[in-house]
C-alpha cells in the first residue's frame, strides 16, 4: 500500500482519522530527524576526530623537524666551544670533520666523548669507528 492509501483508509474507517494521521505523521517525521541528527553528530565527531588527529600529527612531526634542527645547529656549536676549551686549535682542526656529520644521536654520543677523551687523536680514532 501506499502512504495516500493508507491515510484514505484511516480517513474513512475511523472517526477523526485525518487527524489522528496528521498527528502520527508528525511523530514520525520528528523522530526521523531525530534520528538523523543523531547519525549526523556521530558522523561528525568520527570525521572532527580525525581531521584533529591528522593536524595533530602534522603539527608534531613540525615540532620534531623545528627541534631537530635546532639541536643539530646548537650541537656543533657546543661541541666546537668544548674542543677549543679543552684542545686549543688542534680541537678546532678536528671540527672540519664533524660539521659534516647531521646524525643528531651521534652528535650527542661526540658530545659526550668530548668531555671524556684525553686527546684530539682520541676523538679521531673514536670517529672513524663511528663511521664503520
Amino acid at each position: 500500500m501506499t502512504l495516500q492509501e493508507i491515510i484514505d483508509v484511516v480517513g474513512t474507517t475511523i472517526p477523526l482519522g485525518g487527524a489522528l494521521m496528521g498527528t502520527i505523521a508528525e511523530e514520525l517525521i520528528e523522530q526521523g530527524i531525530q534520528k538523523g541528527l543523531q547519525k549526523g553528530k556521530q558522523i561528525g565527531l568520527q570525521e572532527g576526530e580525525q581531521i584533529g588527529l591528522q593536524k595533530g600529527l602534522r603539527l608534531a612531526q613540525q615540532g620534531l623537524q623545528q627541534a631537530r634542527q635546532l639541536v643539530q645547529q646548537g650541537l656543533p656549536t657546543g661541541i666546537r666551544l668544548s674542543l677549543k676549551c679543552k684542545f686549543g686549535a688542534d680541537g678546532e682542526a678536528l671540527m672540519q670533520t664533524i660539521t659534516t656529520i647531521e646524525d643528531v644521536m651521534l652528535l650527542q654520543l661526540l658530545a659526550d666523548a668530548v668531555e671524556h677523551a684525553e686527546s684530539v687523536e682520541e676523538l679521531r680514532a673514536w670517529l672513524a669507528d663511528e663511521a664503520e
